[in-house]
């Protein structure tokens, strides 16, 4: 009597946690508020926006001036999606939670508020992508890099995680590093990652580069991939263009 032996079941090795950024324009509406010295950028962005696809509302003025965009968005996970994409289309610029008091006067009515700065004003979406492209052609070998939160703003680590997946690096999951410092350090955990550890480096401004200590500064004490940005104060929710001047 013959017997079959079935195979031994195989079990998938672990995919490598990645952050994307899924290009999504519908669902949310975006308000451009002018936060720069150039009169009327914020229409003639909103109807840049409009030709990419965006539902945009009518356009109005920031509270503040900035030199660089920030996009907020409410508290909703396509909303969030809208705001990522539209950071991804100007170039990578940075998202945040809309705060309780939004930078626009009058009422904010929409899902996704694009505060214009200085350094976005009047330049087209091609032109805006086209630094996010250049961003893409730094030479790097595909390291995992893993943002730890040391700045004491919560939620920097996820922004700049952001920001460097947008820029061409393969990242991970965000997390918490095990103190607050004032000025971000790159470690790398071997010999392999230490070309992409001074590639993210440079795209920040040059920290300080160093060999993984034994003991990891994360919460859980381990480094799920190859490199580690311990994110400080000095560098949280800045932009890459800001880092690199």
């Amino acid at each position: 009597m013959s017997v079959t032996t079935a195979a031994p079941a195989t079990t998938a090795a672990p995919a490598t946690t990645t952050t994307t950024v899924a290009m999504v324009v519908e669902g949310a509406t975006v308000i451009v508020a002018n936060g720069n010295i150039v009169g009327g950028s914020a229409s003639r962005m909103s109807d840049a926006l409009a030709l990419e696809g965006f539902t945009v509302g009518t356009p109005g003025n920031g509270t503040e001036k900035v030199d660089e965009s920030v996009v907020y968005h409410v508290d909703d996970p396509t909303a969030q999606a809208v705001a990522e994409t539209l950071a991804v289309k100007l170039g990578g610029v940075v998202i945040e939670p809309l705060p309780e008091a939004p930078p626009l006067e009058g009422e904010f009515t929409g899902g996704v508020l694009l505060l214009l700065g200085n350094a976005q004003a009047d330049k087209s979406i091609a032109e805006l992508s086209d630094a996010a492209s250049s961003a893409d052609a730094t030479q790097n070998d595909g390291s995992t890099v893993v943002v730890a939160n040391a700045s004491g703003i919560d939620g920097s680590a996820g922004r700049m995680t952001d920001q460097l997946e947008t820029a061409g690096f393969t990242v991970g999951s965000p997390t918490n590093s095990t103190g607050v410092v004032t000025e971000s350090v790159v470690y790398y955990e071997s010999d392999a990652a230490k070309t992409d550890a001074d590639v993210l480096a440079a795209a920040m401004g040059d920290p300080k580069v160093l060999p993984l200590p034994d003991d990891v500064p994360t919460e859980s004490g381990t480094l799920d991939g190859d490199i580690l940005l311990v994110l400080g104060a000095d560098e949280a929710d800045k932009s890459l263009a800001d880092l690199a001047d």
